[in-house]
């Protein structure tokens, strides 16, 4: 499937509103391949990409009833934030933190950091090579000295050491989660190739990335017989 279509899956399920995610969320159909929580990796990091308290808020209820724990809640919003902004996560943690009050969630929940200042760019390193291998050491290989700080060390540090080295989600399903953020994001096609890559290289399959964009699109579960 053409990164394009992936995106536009996703913005779809924006542009239609809560009610269409509501329908979706008790489809049967849109759990033939997806667990319950690959199903709130995509549809949280959805709307954390869009920044929408509110339809988090709905969702954050319905997925502690299918027993998502508050930590992988937290964790999946959290998750986007290298790559929608930590403002977005703001916002919408403001309604996942609404629906843990609504369903008496003590807060706030235990860390999940796992790494300090002195191990981030270690730990994040690696965390890079195991999803990308050589073909990452080729492409920093060829980043300039002088853009070597801002493009590597603090992707390194920020977006890797400090994010997908925490406790709470296991890495194949963080993955999963900035799959979902980058395709509600759209205009990042070649980010989420990459990342449709590091998906599979994770294990999760084909289909599981199909039915995690099923769950954002509700038309394409209606034309199917």
């Amino acid at each position: 499937m053409q990164a394009i279509s992936l995106w536009l899956a996703a913005a779809i399920v924006i542009l239609t509103g809560w009610a269409i995610v509501k329908k979706y969320l008790k489809s049967k159909r849109t759990q033939r391949n997806t667990q319950p929580l690959q199903k709130y990796c995509a549809l949280l990091s959805c709307v954390t990409a869009q920044a929408l308290p509110e339809a988090a808020e709905k969702i954050v209820l319905r997925a502690l009833k299918e027993k998502v724990s508050p930590l992988e809640i937290r964790e999946i919003v959290y998750q986007c934030a290298p790559y929608v902004g930590i403002g977005r996560v703001q916002e919408t943690m403001e309604g996942v933190n609404d629906a843990f009050k609504k369903a008496h969630i003590p807060l706030p929940l235990p860390t999940a950091t796992t790494v300090t200042d002195k191990n981030r760019r270690e730990a994040g390193e690696q965390i890079v090579m195991k999803l990308n291998g050589d073909r990452m050491k080729q492409i920093l290989s060829q980043v300039a000295k002088d853009e070597y700080d801002l493009r590597v060390n603090d992707l390194y540090d920020f977006c890797f050491g400090d994010f997908y080295t925490r406790s709470g989600l296991s890495l194949k399903d963080r993955e999963l989660v900035v799959f979902g953020a980058i395709a509600a994001l759209g205009g990042c096609e070649a980010q989420l190739r990459s990342h449709i890559g590091a998906n599979l290289r994770e294990g999760t399959t084909k289909a599981q990335l199909v039915d995690a964009l099923r769950v954002m699109l509700p038309s394409w579960d209606s034309r199917e017989p």
